[in-house]
């Protein structure tokens, strides 16, 4: 990259960093502004009375040998003690409101992260590259807007002290500026130079944090608390766990020392700088060429130079680091879903006819080279009941995500009613089907709103939850909770209960049943419950569908044999299709499948 195109690229940067302050704390960020600047007025106004009163006190023991005029000299004490009490006022009003707009500016960056993790496509996840954008943008966001604040007020307010600091020094003698800047450049680039290497490193390093991260929460996690005590891995998980993070702490702390030197360096070379500028004032004193006065200002300024010098060095710095650090931020902001909302989309058919065709669909996931699904046609009709069956690996799961359009497929096309899919909205689409997927999610809320998450434009309350339980099988259980549907279910907060895996796959399918959908689907519904809910729940499933159609994917053969069509996926591929009894007759891998499930319980009973 060119000086010129980095310099446009950080000014572009900086630029949405301005919009995201000014959207989201605009008149914070001026207040802000304001009050450091009067802190640094009213800090080196501190100083020049300082110099004043030396000057005064000075020049009248040297004219009697004795204060001549103590009203004097107390009017300047007293305008000292002033301007001290509005210094720190100062700062405090404007530390308190920095505080007050950082914690602003996260609460907006965390709710513009949310917003984009929210829209971004499910290959997103998917992904790792894509995956290490939001990692990388976690780390810019939550604590990071609010250090970008204070770096930033801080850097306003050390420079404000610098300029001033300059100015005044000049009155002594300009000779001493360049020495006084050639000493804080020098810092600067020590500074600049480890920050960027120490970006360079954690950039690298962000496969191992989250290999540590994953190793921290097998250990730590209850989901795996029984498998480690049984198969004894707590220790093998907790060593590679400490190897991990001491290669890490290692790394770091080989850059730090590097830096720890340089920077002990540069503070030797402006030592040096200080005792020669302050031997030559002395000296200068001694002659007469410079009042008592000068050579106080000429520390105070020096000293007060010293500090302000570190903090725009640091606080330089630091805003250097959060350019880095938000380049990956403001990138994540510009990922963009390729499945959007086209123009004009058309009306979705309302209540669905014919239902839903894929017509030789195959499709490849971004990251593979071989094809999850291959000239598929396949059939969802409305009102129906379908079912897809195959063994792991066929292309059964990745068939649900181009139905539901969290992916498009790589050729070919899926329509509704004869309407290509593309050409609805994707969220008023999707709100045609209610799904459990067979990995569901497991709320730590109340089971009324486990169930209602459903459909989340329903009131809380509505009669439609506990009919929802009583479809999917929930309600006995539910009714012996403490608290019925108010029970929290989980145990991280107090008087919460945590539920069997059955009883949590039958509160999933309570939310598939709850909303008003033209479909439901089902991934593998019934796997963790027992035989006899399994059997209540497709007894009379047609009459729980209450019109729907529906797509089962299962394993168990027997939990499909009412399905209206069946379809067997292998390799992608659709190897067979037809109703049970059809498939069975023509004794091919879908009737050797069911023999092979089959003659266990042939055998029990015979």
């Amino acid at each position: 990259m060119t000086l010129t195109t980095r310099t446009r690229a950080n000014l572009g940067l900086w630029g949405k960093l301005y919009r995201l302050l000014r959207l989201s704390s605009r008149g914070l960020s001026l207040v802000v502004a304001g009050l450091f600047v009067a802190e640094a007025v009213f800090g080196i106004a501190l100083l020049y009375l300082v110099k004043l009163l030396v000057d005064v006190i000075s020049e009248q023991l040297g004219e009697a040998g004795a204060i001549a005029n103590p009203a004097q000299i107390f009017l300047y004490l007293g305008l000292i003690g002033l301007m001290m009490v509005l210094t720190v006022a100062f700062q405090r009003l404007a530390e308190y409101a920095r505080h007050r707009q950082g914690m602003e500016v996260a609460d907006h960056v965390d709710r513009m992260i949310h917003e984009r993790a929210i829209q971004v496509d499910l290959a997103f996840y998917e992904s790792p590259q894509y995956y290490d954008s939001l990692e990388r943008a976690r780390a810019a966001g939550g604590d990071r807007p609010a250090q970008v604040v204070t770096s930033l007020a801080q850097f306003l307010r050390s420079a404000l002290f610098l300029v001033a600091i300059l100015v005044l020094m000049t009155t002594l003698d300009w000779r001493l500026v360049p020495l006084l800047v050639v000493s804080m450049a020098a810092a600067l680039a020590v500074r600049m130079h480890f920050t960027r290497l120490l970006f360079q490193w954690r950039s690298r390093r962000v496969q191992l944090e989250r290999r540590a991260g994953y190793l921290d929460w097998l250990l730590t996690s209850q989901d795996n608390a029984k498998e480690l005590r049984i198969s004894r891995l707590g220790g093998e998980l907790r060593d590679r766990y400490s190897r991990l993070r001491r290669q890490i702490r290692l790394e770091e702390l080989a850059i730090e020392k590097r830096k720890m030197v340089a920077e002990v360096g540069a503070a030797a070379a402006a030592a040096v700088v200080f005792f020669g500028a302050t031997t030559w004032l002395v000296l200068r004193v001694i002659d007469g060429t410079m009042g008592l006065g000068d050579l106080v200002l000429f520390l105070l300024l020096f000293r007060r130079a010293e500090t302000s010098g570190r903090e725009f060095v640091a606080a330089l710095s630091a805003l250097y680091d959060h350019q880095l650090y938000l380049s990956h931020l403001f990138g994540f902001f510009e990922v963009r879903p390729e499945i959007v909302t086209p123009a004009r989309p058309a009306p979705l058919p309302r209540p669905v006819r014919d239902g839903i065709r894929f017509h030789g669909v195959s499709f490849t996931y971004p990251a593979n080279e071989s094809p999850a699904l291959s000239d598929v046609d396949f059939e969802l009709p409305a009102g129906k009941i379908t079912a897809i069956v195959g063994e792991n690996g066929s292309g059964k799961t990745s068939l649900i995500k181009l139905l539901c359009r969290l992916y498009d497929p790589t050729e070919g096309r899926i329509t509704l009613d004869g309407t290509d899919i593309r050409e609805f909205d994707p969220a008023e689409y999707r709100r045609i089907f209610s799904v459990i997927f067979q990995d569901y999610a497991c709320y730590a809320e109340t089971v009324a709103e486990n169930i209602r998450f459903g459909d989340i434009d329903a009131e809380a309350g509505e009669p439609r939850i506990a009919h929802a339980a009583d479809l999917g099988g929930a309600s006995e259980f539910i009714g012996q909770l403490p608290q019925g549907m108010e029970t929290r279910l989980t145990r991280l907060f107090d008087d919460g209960r945590e539920l069997s895996l059955g009883q949590w796959q039958r509160v999933a399918l309570s939310r598939a049943f709850f909303p008003r959908s033209e479909f439901i689907i089902m991934d593998e519904p019934t796997s963790a419950v027992d035989p006899r809910a399994e059997a209540e729940l497709f007894e009379n499933f047609r009459a729980r569908l209450e019109g729907r159609g529906a797509l089962i994917i299962s394993h168990r053969l027997s939990t499909i044999r009412m399905a209206d069509r069946i379809y067997l996926l292998g390799d992608g591929k659709v190897l067979e299709h037809g109703t049970h009894d059809a498939l069975v007759a023509r004794n091919g891998r879908y009737a050797h499948l069911f023999e092979r499930q089959a003659r266990p319980f042939r055998s029990a009973a015979s």
